[in-house]
């Protein structure tokens, strides 16, 4: 008897698949990289064939790991960042690499649809503003503007789970949750198209797919798609969800001003609402489950941040690192805990691909403040945790009076939870408890969930929580010592943002006319 589910999560830099019992206990797993790539400043991209062939061998690799039969498999569900739109033709291919969460290529054709239809109309209609890399409909404004020839032979703009499923099933769909950042999609009402503002941005409605739940059974897994993966041929797909849609599902996030933060290329403190209670600051979008919202303050770049820093200024530490058998985040890490908090008065902001909450800057750019002849790669690293912890502590700040009330402590998931440093700092910089458990692949665990209820493991998403969700089992609190030097840092830095803005505009403006020196 099928005992088992299996959640398959595509985010920027790799495909991770997880194998887990009904109580989600985690049977095998694997991680299968692959990278963003970035041809212009400000661009984002991603091959959607790359993340099948990853998926392809991370199914096999999660199967065989788990030791289970591919008949143990009750059914799968998918994960994917959002939004990562993925222009299709006629026969399912794509067109070009998606564009990814991270890209602001399209900041004119934001501008020019925010003309077209008033903002104040646009958001009571979909509770988004329109803002490049947030909302897909600016990149199908900017493919239209720049590869007419794509955009003709688009059969249907997708997201990433549209993409997936097709390769699973043969069957298109999207779920509420990638659809409410679209910027097309009426996510606080009929959570449906929205045939005004498609009729307004001249967007044929046969070129988005049909809208569902994110726990909806799309179809079965195809004869050719079993012989790729390793599955049995008709078991079930579920649609899935945007990432952290599926991460507060698997953390358990499914009642009224529950929080958590979620951290991988991206980061996102959300809040779950049981009503469209949205905000200009935030995103909003529809929750994997229930008729339950997610009210998010998403930073662009707190992963991709530190990875960038690994990627060009640390190949000691990476060598160093895979010398020992280690994680070069690990060993980054360990070393900036020998820098002191406040990282010898160096401040980073980490607006490396623009920013999102709170901001809504698509011209912002990274800045390291302070820099000195005594300052180290520890304390650069340093700098990234806490600066990202400070964007962090903005958008706890816009929650906390949206919900009219403190948080008494927030759950921390994904890759950066795993970091007892980085724990630490974002409860000192926020004066609050942080609290962590094996919460470190929620997606996975939450796409596998939704798996469940399409197949009825689970009776409702109640259950799912109740048997499947890991506890909290460990805690950072604040230290009162350090709030007074983490006050004055987040006042530096939130005045740096306000002083800069000016010339992060003039710089994108130096950036659009490509200008170049012979």
């Amino acid at each position: 008897m099928a005992c088992c589910l299996l959640g398959l999560d595509v985010g920027a830099a790799g495909v991770k698949v997880g194998i887990f019992t009904l109580e989600g206990r985690q049977l095998g797993f694997a991680y299968v990289p692959h990278a963003a790539q970035h041809p212009r400043p400000g661009w984002a991209e991603s091959s959607p064939e790359g993340w099948w062939h990853a998926a392809v061998e991370g199914i096999r690799t999660a199967i065989d790991k788990a030791g289970t039969a591919a008949q143990e498999i009750a059914a799968v569900g998918l994960s994917t960042m959002c939004p990562a739109l993925v222009p299709l033709d006629a026969g399912g291919k794509p067109l070009r690499p998606a564009i990814l969460f991270l890209d602001v290529r399209s900041t004119a054709q934001a501008e020019r649809l925010r003309r077209t239809v008033d903002p104040d109309e646009h958001w009571r209609i979909t509770g988004n503003r329109i803002s490049p890399g947030t909302t897909s409909v600016t990149s199908i404004a900017w493919i239209r503007d720049n590869e007419p020839d794509v955009y003709a032979r688009t059969a249907i703009f997708a997201h990433g789970n549209t993409y997936l499923a097709y390769r699973l099933s043969g069957k298109l769909g999207m779920d509420w949750t990638n659809a409410s950042f679209t910027g097309l999609f009426a996510t606080g009402g009929a959570r449906d198209w929205s045939t005004e503002l498609l009729a307004a941005f001249d967007i044929p409605a046969e070129k988005l797919p049909p809208t569902m739940p994110s726990s909806t059974r799309i179809g079965e897994v195809t004869r050719e798609a079993a012989g790729a993966t390793g599955l049995l041929s008709g078991t079930p797909v579920a649609i899935g969800a945007a990432d952290t849609a599926c991460a507060a599902l698997g953390v358990g996030v499914v009642e009224q001003g529950q929080v958590f933060e979620t951290v991988g290329t991206s980061g996102v403190l959300a809040v779950c609402s049981a009503a469209p209670a949205f905000d200009k600051r935030f995103l909003n979008r529809c929750h994997s489950v229930g008729d339950l919202w997610l009210l998010m303050g998403a930073t662009s770049a707190p992963g991709a941040s530190l990875a960038w820093f690994r990627d060009h200024f640390c190949e000691m530490e990476v060598q160093e690192a895979a010398a020992a058998g280690m994680d070069a985040y690990d060993l980054m890490c360990e070393r900036a805990a020998q820098s002191p908090p406040g990282a010898r008065r160096l401040l980073f902001l980490p607006y490396l691909s623009g920013e999102r909450s709170p901001i809504w800057d698509p011209n912002a750019r990274g800045v390291l403040f302070g820099l000195s002849l005594a300052t180290t790669r520890a304390d650069v690293t340093r700098a990234i945790l806490e600066g990202t912890a400070f964007g962090l502590r903005q958008n706890v700040a816009v929650a906390e009076e949206i919900l009219g009330k403190p948080f008494e402590s927030i759950r921390l998931v994904g890759g950066g939870s795993r970091s007892p440093l980085w724990c630490q700092i974002k409860a000192d910089v926020l004066g609050r408890p942080v609290q962590t458990g094996d919460y470190g692949e929620m997606a996975v665990l939450g796409a596998a969930m939704l798996g469940g209820l399409a197949v009825g493991a689970y009776k409702d998403y109640g259950e799912a929580v109740r048997l499947a969700s890991p506890k909290a089992t460990a805690r950072f609190e604040p230290r009162s010592e350090l709030r007074e030097l983490y006050d004055e840092l987040y006042a530096i830095f939130c005045a740096l943002y306000s002083q800069l803005k000016p010339s992060f505009a003039a710089m994108a403006r130096i950036e659009e006319e490509d200008k170049v020196v012979v």
